[in-house]
């Protein structure tokens, strides 16, 4: 009988090999050097311009470049396989990340002058809402999407529907100009959005039995932390 090479595998069945390459390549993209973080201020600049231009295309350029959803999908990992220290190391990665892309909204408000930011992303209960389940479904396909390799070329798309950056970016401009009302709102949307993406992930991480993983997701956050603490 002729095999059908066409067999597909159950979404939800994944092998050891494939957990520890998603957890290798995870840790990999998630290390504090300098490709990191000047993706990251590129991305900064980039979204914060954009806000400041009420142009959407470039806040969703800036989106496409940056590299703050993998460590959070490690954060949703340690969560997954009860790694404290997986946790601990992307935590303080990612405070830092937050920081930076405030501190360049900051300082690109600052030197431009303040101006009248349309509300791009909006402003009201609803938005933080939708945006919420945006991020809670954003992370569970992009953990899906490093999982399973044949669906890798969605990544860019995720990227966009992740919205982490702008509302930082507008908490930064927000400081620049002492609006309180921008910064409390957009402050408040994205750890919404922080939220849904750890949630997302998380659930995902867990069906797939990451927890099996443990002992190479402790190896890698030991790396990764000793990475960290050194920058």
């Amino acid at each position: 009988m002729k095999k059908n090479k066409f067999k597909q595998e159950h979404i939800l069945k994944m092998n050891k090999t494939d957990q520890y390459r998603t957890v290798d390549e995870l840790f990999k993209r998630s290390q504090p050097n300098s490709v990191y973080y000047t993706m990251l201020v590129l991305s900064a600049f980039i979204v914060t311009a954009g806000l400041l231009l009420n142009n959407a295309p470039i806040v969703i350029g800036g989106m496409l470049v940056t590299p703050v959803l993998t460590p959070l999908l490690v954060i949703a990992l340690g969560l997954a396989t009860g790694e404290i220290a997986a946790i601990k190391g992307t935590a303080l990665l990612t405070l830092k990340s937050f920081v930076i892309i405030v501190a360049a909204a900051v300082l690109l408000t600052f030197i431009f002058g303040p101006t009248k930011v349309e509300p791009i992303i909006g402003d009201s209960l609803r938005t933080i809402v939708l945006y919420f389940i945006v991020a809670l479904t954003s992370g569970v396909a992009a953990t899906f999407a490093w999982t399973r390799k044949e669906i890798a070329d969605v990544l860019p798309g995720i990227a966009i529907a992740v919205s982490l950056v702008p509302p930082l970016g507008l908490v930064g401009i927000g400081i620049s100009t002492l609006n309180v009302a921008m910064m409390r709102f957009n402050f408040l949307l994205f750890l919404f959005n922080l939220l849904g993406i750890i949630v997302g992930s998380l659930v995902i991480f867990s069906l797939l039995k990451f927890y099996r993983s443990d002992k190479k997701v402790k190896a890698d956050s030991e790396e990764l932390k000793e990475m960290t603490e050194k920058k």
